[in-house]
């Protein structure tokens, strides 16, 4: 056994019913860690290219970190993965909560999932014991009930699920754990629904070996002594802190992202979604994920109004700054109360809520400008700010009724089914709709959005904000400081630990904690040649799929193409095309093709890919 790791996966065919162990290989672990590294490396040596994303070869992999339930800062995150139906490629998503640490407690690192089953099952897996169950009586409950009956049938276990919109194959679902922690992108919600698989759920008491656990109790003391600025704004009032500020810095989507905080959402209306706003309410308690110190969650009750909740007795959880912004900004909704129910709705069908938020705005953009009618739209008036009517929405999506059947699948297939009308109001980038960070605000974001394996995505990248001690240039764009970022992101995803631990410490805090646990020489010239290598094996999957992210269309409004005439982002555009080029070039990378070098890969220890090189076929884009 490697310390860090229980040392063992899970391999389900739910077409066959067969469950077999698999004891991982050191040399594996050591060079892709875990996570979305180990599960690309998995996926791409086992899965065909050109996989039905919703069909039987997909592979659908639940994985954890060598530092997921320990006591790294911090150490609670789990990844799913596959190709996600929604980009046609690689597809991730990272969650927090508690089901992360008690899958590797249950006695593995992870899942990969297989086949399809012919009716609904959930997969029980009892300290090291796995079987298929039944799942006849949860298909078709929302997550918070079908979690409640889990719980109330095997007792102290932590349960990662989909909902309705899953189980309906809507591409803008995800996999839900803690009822409202989500896994929220690349429409892997879908892929579960697809395969039939309600949920896993994970028992046991086991411990994560360790190589120092002493030394890393230490270091974890010695950590959180070194929190950095951000630490506070997350302990005192979570993500949801930085709403107020990022609207009106133009960090934030305002109207679609055609318009700007100050002018088209005001200071006041800002303020009353942000987290002052949401921790003055005296229900409000704040949690935490599994050993997290930072504790950024929170839960409140709102039962009276005009948008009562209606699950856990009217206690919901604290909306997420992405929920925030892309349902309120975003659609010039300043009702507070509304943005809870729409969490609820989103939470308990298992939604992306920053798909959901796009998606709308699209929506909206069409009604106002006639290209939608109220017979489109079942009635609804689907104006600006139109709290009722863009929560009555987000339910309907969800259970894909009427209208919200076309847009369940997102803004891509959404404009295809409605005609491709309202072209200049689909802001998404390769099938994904994207997050509420504006590259105009933060260049590099027009880098990650486009050339990241899974595009327009928030936990990539990195230069919104840097972990302290990050020697930042005066030129904050350049490719060297956006690889290392990159890469630094890699690892702390393929860890298992949060992106908010990661911004919260020192950078070298990952490295040292790696050490300790696993018991590997590490420093940050290693976490970046990790890294890279993780980049660029989630990239060559993508590359056998025939996709050059090059050729993905970036939305003007997020480039300043042409530049706003006004608001914090005045006079603003991006030259993404050029930090586009000179990050490839940093790669070593074709900046046609985006095809790695044979020099590149050799460097990185992927000999195996070499070979695989004049196999991909790829179209070429001149830079």
């Amino acid at each position: 056994m490697v310390a860090g790791y229980m040392g063992k996966i899970l391999n389900v065919d739910l077409t066959s019913g067969k469950i077999e162990e698999e004891v991982l290989d050191e040399g594996l672990l050591h060079d892709y860690l875990g996570g979305y590294g180990l599960g690309a490396k998995l996926l791409y040596d086992r899965m065909p290219a050109g996989a039905d994303p919703l069909g039987p070869d997909n592979i659908l992999g639940i994985l954890t970190g060598p530092l997921t339930g320990t006591p790294a800062v911090i150490g609670s995150r789990f990844v799913v993965v596959g190709k996600s139906p929604l980009t046609g490629g690689w597809g991730d998503a990272n969650c927090g909560g508690f089901f992360g640490p008690h899958l590797k407690f249950a006695g593995f690192d992870g899942i990969l999932v297989k086949g399809i089953s012919d009716r609904p099952v959930y997969l029980f897996i009892d300290e090291g014991v796995a079987e298929l169950r039944d799942a006849e009586d949860l298909w078709g409950l929302g997550v918070t009930p079908a979690e409640d009956l889990l719980k109330e049938r095997h007792g102290k276990v932590e349960i990662c699920s989909i909902g309705p919109a899953g189980e309906n194959l809507a591409l803008t679902a995800c996999v839900m754990n803690d009822k409202e922690r989500a896994a929220g992108r690349s429409g892997l919600g879908a892929v579960m629904g697809a395969k039939k698989l309600k949920a896993v759920v994970a028992k046991g008491r086991l411990k994560v070996p360790l190589a120092d656990a002493d030394g890393l109790r230490a270091l974890r003391r010695d950590v959180m002594g070194q929190a950095g600025p951000f630490f506070d704004i997350l302990h005192e009032e979570g993500t949801a802190g930085t709403t107020a500020g990022s609207i009106m810095s133009g960090d934030a989507p305002v109207k679609n992202w055609g318009g700007s905080g100050g002018i088209d959402f005001s200071e006041e209306e800002a303020e009353r979604i942000s987290g002052p706003a949401i921790v003055a309410d005296e229900s409000y308690k704040a949690y935490g994920c599994w050993g997290c110190p930072i504790r950024c969650g929170g839960k409140l009750t709102q039962t009276e109004g005009d948008f009562p909740l209606e699950l856990n007795e009217g206690v919901g959880h604290k909306p997420e700054y992405e929920t925030l912004a892309m349902v309120g900004s975003n659609l010039l909704n300043d009702d507070l109360a509304s943005i809870v129910k729409i969490n609820e709705i989103c939470n308990n069908l298992g939604l992306d809520t920053i798909s959901v938020g796009a998606v709308i705005a699209y929506a909206i953009e069409c009604y106002e400008n006639g290209l939608l009618t109220k017979e489109d739209t079942d009635g609804l008036e689907l104006t600006w700010g139109n709290a009722q009517a863009i929560v009555a929405l987000s339910e309907k999506i969800g259970k894909r009724e009427g209208i919200g059947d076309v847009l369940a699948d997102g803004i891509e297939p959404a404009w295809r089914q409605l005609g491709e009308i309202g072209t200049e109001y689909a802001i998404q980038i390769g099938g994904e709709e994207v997050p509420a960070h504006d590259p105009k605000f933060v260049p590099g974001l027009a880098t990650t959005y486009r050339l990241a394996p899974t595009p327009g995505r928030h936990t990539q990248g990195g230069e919104l904000v840097p972990p302290p001690g990050f020697e930042m240039p005066d030129e904050p764009q350049s490719p060297e400081v956006h690889g290392k970022l990159v890469a630094g992101v890699e690892v702390v995803n393929a860890a298992g630990l949060c992106l908010f631990g990661w911004i919260s410490y020192p950078a070298d805090a990952v490295p040292n904690q790696l050490a300790a646990a696993t018991g590997w020489d590490y420093d940050m010239s290693k976490v970046y040649e990790v890294g890279t290598r993780i980049y660029t094996i989630r990239h060559l999957f993508n590359l056998r799929e025939g996709q050059n992210p090059l050729t993905r269309a970036v939305p003007g409004r997020l480039v300043g193409e042409p530049p706003f005439s006004e608001g914090p982002n005045e006079g603003v555009t991006i030259d993404y095309e050029k930090l586009n080029r000179e990050f490839l070039r940093f790669l070593d990378w074709d900046t046609q093709t985006t095809i790695p070098t044979k020099e590149a890969l050799q460097k990185l220890g992927m000999d195996f890919a070499v070979e695989d090189l004049d196999e991909f076929d790829v179209p070429a884009v001149e830079g």
